[in-house]
Order: C-alpha cells, then structure tokens, then sequence
C-alpha cells in the first residue's frame, strides 16, 4: 500500500517535468546514455501548490524543501532495480541539471547552494542538509547498468563534495554549523553564516562518511568519523548518566568545552536515529546491512531490496 502511494507520488512528480514515466523512448534504453531533454524538463523547484499540483517557486535547492526528493528517486529505484528501473535514467538526466544550476566552485572547493531556473549561478551558501549529497552521488554508482565512466563521474563529485562538508567540522567545537557562505577574493574563506552558527547535530556528512568508507575503503571517512564522535562527547554530552546531548549554540566559542551557557534546550530525535546509527555503522564490518542488500530511507531506517537479478518472472509496472 505505501510502497504503491510512494511510487505514485514520484511518477506525478515527474510528469510536472518532461520525465514522464510512461514515455516509451526512456522506459525500453539498455543503458545510461539517454538522449537529453530540455533543461527546463529536468528542473524540479521545491515548492508544489498542493490543489494545482503546479510548480509555484523557481528556486532549485539540494538542501531544505529539495534535497529528499533527489534522494527518494535514487533509491526508489535501488529498492526495485527492474520495475522501476526508469527511475534510473531519469535521475541521471535530473542529477546533472540540478547540478548545472546549485554547483559552485570557490578557491578549488566545491559546494552546493541555490539557484534557479533563470539563473547559471548559484548562491554561495551552502545548508549542511546538503551534506547527503556526497553519499546519494556515491550510492548512485551501485545502480545496476551503470556505465564505468558515468560511476567515475559521480564517484569523483561525490569525494570532492564530501571534502567540504568535512572542512565544515574544523571549529572550535568539532562540530558542523547549519550553514556557511563562500568568500572569494583576497580573504577568502568558508566561514558559518551570523544567523546559522548553531549545530543541532545533523547527520548527514556522517551519513556520506559511512556510504564512502563502505565503497572506497578510504580510512580517511572513518578519522573523520571518529573525530566527530570525539567532538559530540565533549561538546554536547551533558553531565549526569541519565542525560543526553544538546545542540549547541554557536560552534566557534573560543574554547576547546563547550560551556553550559552555549547549550540550546533541545536534543532533536534524528541525532539518535541517524547521527549515531550511521556512527555505529562507519564502524562496523559490511555484513551489518550491506549496501547492495538494503536501501536506507531518508530517515536511516533500511529496507531490504525488493528485487534481485535475475529478475525472472517479474515484469514492469
């Protein structure tokens, strides 16, 4: 029932663009060399009128109000690998316009802001959300029929990505703000917005961390991550057995402990549904809910693929 209304929900979204699934032209390729739509066709701003069904707003985002849809149709196909294999082709088409209009570049790092569909460059702020993009652009080359040169393409986005969002944690604290802007010219830097110093303990670089170390081996995905569990035991465990952690108010407090009057009254519930999972499962062996035999939602719950070659007997919906 909800897997249906899931799929149903995606195939409306596309049909707002040039991406219908029932086009006959994407559905029967054999391969990830699709020919190219118009760039508007392949553009999905983030807001929908709920009664029209219409987009509203032209803005482009991989962080909030963007960033699961982008996620959900990798995945919806990685779940059911055949009977929704257009999702495949399509995401790849809506992968790389996205990427034309939100991808930046500053001093030889990358990052991802905002844009528009009338607009070739993006805003030079970059929302830690977008931080899972580096796991999804990693986790895309497990797509079945993946073309070696596609896989090289979106595995070298995704490590470039993820040298960002780590270089966000080098703070005071050890911890990530909510957002940062890019600062070109002579002092140039990436440095946490004035109204975005906070962290509530997001997980998504760490979600990347563990979707890299499980592809590419990279002892460097687990430093970070052992970094970042350092940095949250000393930055925001409070005191006493019964306690948890608190998000903290601004990451840069000019002290190595974060002190009591840098605390926020919060403790959001995806920083023990995600944050420590994917912690937990950077560390431990791939046998634990390996990639290529569960799918992991937006909110880290797995789900086992639903489909596995040889496909036999299944035809597409």
């Amino acid at each position: 029932k909800y897997r249906r209304a899931a799929d149903q929900a995606m195939d409306r979204i596309l049909r707002l663009g040039k991406l219908d699934p029932s086009r006959k032209d994407l559905n029967a390729r054999r391969d990830d060399h699709v020919r190219p739509l118009d760039m508007e066709g392949r553009l999905f701003p983030v807001e929908i009128h709920p009664r029209e069904g219409k987009f509203v707003s032209d803005r482009i985002s991989m962080g909030s109000g963007g960033d699961s849809f982008y996620e959900c149709m990798l995945k919806q196909h990685l779940l059911k690998p055949f009977t929704m294999r257009h999702l495949h082709l399509q995401y790849l088409q809506v992968q790389e316009a996205v990427l034309s209009k939100v991808l930046g570049k500053m001093n030889g790092m990358v990052f991802l802001g905002e844009g528009s569909s009338g607009s070739s460059n993006p805003t030079r702020r970059m929302e830690h959300l977008a931080c899972f993009a580096p796991g999804m652009l990693a986790l895309a080359t497990l797509a079945k029929g993946t073309q070696l040169h596609t896989r090289e393409k979106q595995m070298k986005a995704a490590e470039s990505l993820m040298e960002t969002c780590m270089t966000m944690y080098a703070t005071t604290s050890g911890l990530a703000a909510e957002m940062y802007e890019f600062k070109s010219g002579r002092n140039a830097e990436m440095k946490a917005t004035t109204n975005h110093k906070f962290s509530l303990l997001r997980p998504e670089t760490v979600e990347s961390a563990f979707i890299l170390w499980r592809l590419t081996k990279k002892q460097l995905y687990r430093d970070f991550g052992w970094r970042l569990f350092q940095a949250i035991e000393r930055s925001s465990k409070l005191d006493g057995k019964d306690a948890g952690y608190s998000a903290i108010q601004d990451v840069n407090t000019g002290t190595s402990t974060v002190s009591s009057s840098n605390r926020l009254d919060r403790m959001d519930s995806f920083f023990m549904a995600e944050t420590l999972k994917y912690l937990y499962l950077l560390f431990c062996p791939d046998s634990v809910l390996p990639l290529d035999k569960y799918v992991f939602n937006t909110e880290a719950h797995p789900f086992p693929v639903l489909e596995h070659p040889p496909y036999s007997g299944l035809s597409p919906q």
